[in-house]
């Protein structure tokens, strides 16, 4: 930048000038001052404010030519506030510490998106890991019941694990943008409630479960989104067929309460429960657990999904368990 139109830029040091100088020549006119006296101090004020104005264009001009040379000399230009010398005025400063800032704000956010990318892979290598046995094990049914019906081999419970697999990972790389993909709508919770246990009725059979809708006619609708809870909902019964008691029939209860402003859905089973020592960590991304280890089927991300999700629809996610009597999930509306 040139100093004519740092001086354009800066115009009241111009106004200011022909003030001072007009106001100085019409006093010393006013007291009959001498033409040598007034030309003298029209001279040494105009010599003043642009000598004041050439030196404050020059202290910035050094400042941005070595911020210039700098930033060309650096490979990752955001190293520039790291490389920078000490500023030598309170504008400097100023300019210097938003440059720090946006260095920090541009580092949290790479921190941000490599952790999620690293979350991701981490999820995609267990869930490669987790589909491959139901793959694996629909092939065997096929080599040696090839000829016999498809649901009496048990192929279609496989390619059921594998679709909630599919479906697990689908939402789990949508999670991070979801207020991209959700509607919000009265929804009726029973209803809901009766089309995720539809959906699994032949585990259920197979596992001889009871299942217990009650008190869903007090609240007919809450405010949510349809696939996204059902989701939810679904993770939730996954995880009670997961971990039902091998020597007990499955007993699966889910009812409403409601307390002042707020529903919520209660879904409660008689499985084998989690030790309390462990309840803080349920939603903990991968966190299996001691009973986690004795299941071959537990990734540790059913929860996880069903609390990032639920904070996202803002609707509160608690768990209530006793080891050896069972665990109740409690989606707040």
């Amino acid at each position: 930048m040139s100093y004519f139109k740092y001086l354009r830029e800066h115009a009241g040091w111009l106004a200011i000038w022909l003030f001072l100088v007009s106001s100085v020549e019409i006093m010393l006119l006013t007291m009959k001052g001498s033409a040598l006296v007034m030309l003298y101090v029209g001279i040494a004020l105009t010599v003043a404010i642009f000598l004041g104005t050439f030196l404050d264009y020059y202290k910035s001009k050094k400042f941005m030519t070595e911020l210039e040379t700098a930033m060309d000399s650096l490979d990752k230009k955001y190293l520039l506030p790291e490389v920078l010398e000490p500023a030598s005025s309170s504008d400097q400063q100023i300019y210097i510490a938003i440059i720090k800032q946006m260095e920090q704000s541009m580092a949290d956010n790479i921190a941000e998106y490599r952790r999620r990318g690293e979350e991701y892979r981490d999820y995609i290598e267990t869930w490669v890991h987790e589909v491959k046995i139901p793959i694996a094990t629909a092939g065997m049914i096929i080599e040696n019941h090839g000829e016999e019906p498809v649901k009496s081999v048990g192929i279609d419970a496989e390619v059921k694990r594998i679709q909630n697999y599919v479906e697990q990972a689908l939402f789990f790389a949508r999670s991070e943008a979801v207020e991209k993909d959700y509607i919000i709508k009265e929804l009726d919770l029973e209803e809901i409630a009766s089309s995720v246990i539809y959906d699994k009725k032949r585990i259920l059979r197979e596992k001889r479960a009871s299942v217990d809708i009650h008190d869903m006619n007090s609240v007919k609708k809450v405010l949510s989104d349809g696939k996204w809870l059902t989701f939810i909902m679904s993770q939730i019964i996954d995880n009670s067929i997961k971990y039902a008691k091998s020597e007990q029939t499955l007993s699966l209860e889910i009812f409403v309460t409601e307390e002042a402003d707020a529903v919520s859905l209660h879904i409660k089973d008689n499985g084998i429960g989690m030790n309390s020592s462990e309840l803080g960590r349920a939603f903990d991304k991968g966190f299996t657990g001691t009973n986690g280890r004795n299941v071959s089927a537990s990734t540790g991300m059913g929860l996880y999904l069903c609390k990032r999700l639920c904070d996202r629809l803002e609707h509160g996610l608690t768990i209530k368990s006793v080891e050896g009597e069972g665990t109740e999930l409690i989606i707040e509306f």
